[in-house]
């Protein structure tokens, strides 16, 4: 990467802000960021989420472990666990954050891998023993030493502050699950970011894998933007496709939440198991789109010879299945086949035709409107709410980041000089940043849907788009007067993040948070008035002082409940809900003789 890349630099300059603003968030101010290293872990949540958009990553936690580990020292940044397909995501970090970003040697890149898998090698040791119980990194080494038994592979995710030479032919090797290293640099970040697409593409070499072409039927030519292709796929090509790519061949990670589950399952597996050459006549089959292909003729006709950017955008199911099956199962998929069609969109059109590629397949389990993405009309429509509504005083407006990055993004444009940062950031305070993922949450917290909330980012804004999208049975538009309902409640929910840093806990901060801004909902939201809370951008104090004293309540409450399962798993689940809405919180005075009727929760567009 040239470094007078203008570009790359732009990158670069809002990658850092970025960092800064997360930093920011859970330091007092610069002098204890630098101080206790909150920007290495602002840097890895910052690219999580930047991978999160691009499709890379889901459902990854954030939990900063390092410490001596025997005779060496291990260290994790962040992990993820997928039960059902055996697979473990550690995520680790080189960050030097100083001056410009520059190569990173082989020899660091193993050194970081090596610890990292010391870590999981102690989680299986059981050395959550020794660790203090109430924290995240405990629930993270006692998850780890409680699955070595289903996992059967492990994503090591390294993210890089600078540069390495060829990150994607990173290998290790070491006597336990099979290990891949995927190194995300800068490098790598800011093409899958440049190229305009969701998601990085994947280039598959079909006649690598198969010994030939795939045979198959092209549509008639025309002037259309797409071309057409079917075909019939093995079911071990679609075993070694998804285990090498996962979740990444399933478009934007959307079907990856909703996938396989239930009935349709398991008669995909039975299907495998007692009539493996009958698949192809129950099965839908798949359909798939991609930017490019390459064609060849040959004796038998046309065949398939590489395809590059493979999204399944229907079908996920059957892929994730025929996979378990063998992986999980240990079935014989050799003689399993699916029909596939594959229809070649140009890059610039993905995002347009894709969703109704999805929209319009007749799938076994099709999800509502497939695309989640940031061109919905509901996101645009909030996009443009927040462009034209200041907040009382006309001084300062909340900036809603509809796709990831624009705030820091204008910000490298707009403030050129001194006064113009000035002029931007006091009409665009970070404060009143907020993006789509955020949203949810603010919304499903105060919906009283916590649990949820505690699913993680991606989780829970596909649950909310699906409540949005067609709240009683209807799609209908954000307006005005939900615009300023929503900026109500993210005002509620960050005084909660604001007392659970006060509070201090160990671990489970954010699940603390999204619980008892659901029980202030449940208790108070009848006395609450978010008009109010809108015209004078600021929580009232009797309501404040509520959201503080019962932090530390519904903290210990969580904790205790899980009655020694994993905490972090056990806020996600519905019982949990359940019980915490039975939590006998005491009203102020103030907020108790406060007239109700004021507030109800009214969160679904």
């Amino acid at each position: 990467m040239k470094a007078d890349d203008p570009l790359f630099n732009e990158f670069l300059a809002a990658l850092r802000t970025r960092v800064n603003d997360k930093a920011m968030e859970v330091a007092e101010d610069t002098e204890d960021v630098a101080a206790s290293g909150f920007r290495e872990q602002a840097f890895t949540e910052v690219m999580l989420d930047s991978l999160e958009d691009l499709g890379q990553l889901a459902d990854i936690q954030a939990c900063y472990f390092e410490r001596k580990l025997g005779r060496g020292s291990g260290k994790v940044n962040a992990w993820g666990m997928d039960d059902d397909e055996g697979q473990l995501t550690l995520v680790t970090t080189i960050f030097r954050g100083a001056g410009e970003p520059g190569p990173v040697p082989p020899t660091e890149l193993k050194q970081v891998v090596d610890r990292c898998l010391r870590v999981y090698a102690a989680a299986q040791r059981a050395w959550h023993s020794q660790m203090e119980p109430a924290s995240e990194a405990y629930d993270m080494m006692r998850r780890l030493h409680a699955a070595q038994e289903v996992i059967r592979r492990i994503r090591l995710v390294v993210l890089v502050d600078g540069f390495l030479r060829d990150p994607k032919k990173s290998k290790v090797r070491w006597d336990g699950p099979h290990v891949k290293v995927d190194v995300w640099d800068l490098r790598r970040v800011f093409r899958a970011q440049a190229s305009g697409l969701p998601y990085e593409p994947i280039e598959i070499d079909l006649v690598e894998r198969l010994n030939a072409p795939l045979p198959c039927i092209a549509s008639p030519g025309g002037e259309a933007d797409f071309a057409v292709y079917l075909a019939v796929l093995p079911g071990e090509l679609i075993h070694a496709l998804y285990h090498q790519y996962g979740s990444r061949l399933l478009e934007l990670n959307v079907r990856s939440f909703l996938q396989a589950r239930g009935t349709v399952n398991r008669g995909i597996r039975d299907t495998i198991k007692n009539e493996p050459d009958a698949f192809i006549a129950y099965n839908n089959g798949i359909s798939a789109t991609a930017e490019e292909v390459e064609i060849r003729s040959g004796p038998d006709g046309l065949g398939l010879a590489k395809v590059k950017g493979l999204q399944v955008v229907n079908g996920g199911q059957t892929v994730a299945s025929i996979h378990r099956a063998k992986d999980r199962d240990r079935l014989d998929i050799s003689k399993v086949f699916v029909q596939a069609k594959l229809t070649v969109v140009r890059p610039e059109r993905i995002e347009s035709l894709v969703p109704l590629i999805s929209r319009y397949s007749n799938t076994q389990n099709r999800v509502n409107e497939a695309d989640f993405s940031a061109n919905h009309p509901f996101h645009v429509k909030l996009q443009q709410l927040s462009e034209t509504i200041w907040v009382p005083g006309e001084q300062s407006r909340w900036f809603y980041e509809r796709a990831r990055g624009q705030y820091q993004v204008l910000q490298v444009r707009e403030g050129t000089t001194a006064a113009r940062l000035t002029r931007f950031k006091q009409a665009n305070p970070v404060s009143q940043r907020f993006d789509k993922v955020e949203l949810a949450k603010y919304v499903n917290a105060w919906e009283q849907r916590p649990h949820v909330v505690s699913r993680g980012g991606q989780k829970n804004f596909v649950a909310f788009m699906q409540l949005a999208d067609s709240a009683k049975g209807q799609k209908r538009e954000p307006d005005s007067d939900y615009y300023r309902r929503v900026i109500a409640q993210a005002i509620i929910f960050k005084r909660a993040e604001a007392a659970a840093r006060q509070h201090k806990f160990p671990g489970y901060r954010a699940n603390a948070v999204a619980y008892t801004v659901a029980l202030t909902s449940a208790l108070a939201a009848g006395r609450v008035d978010l008009e109010k809370i809108w015209n004078e951008q600021a929580v009232p104090s009797a309501l404040a002082s509520a959201i503080h004293d019962w932090m530390p309540i519904v903290y210990e409450a969580l904790v205790n409940s899980a009655g020694g399962r994993n905490v972090t798993e056990w806020c996600k689940r519905d019982e949990c809900w359940e019980h915490m809405r039975a939590l006998e919180l005491v009203l102020p005075p103030a907020l108790a003789e406060a007239p109700s009727g004021g507030g109800h929760p009214d969160g679904a567009v």
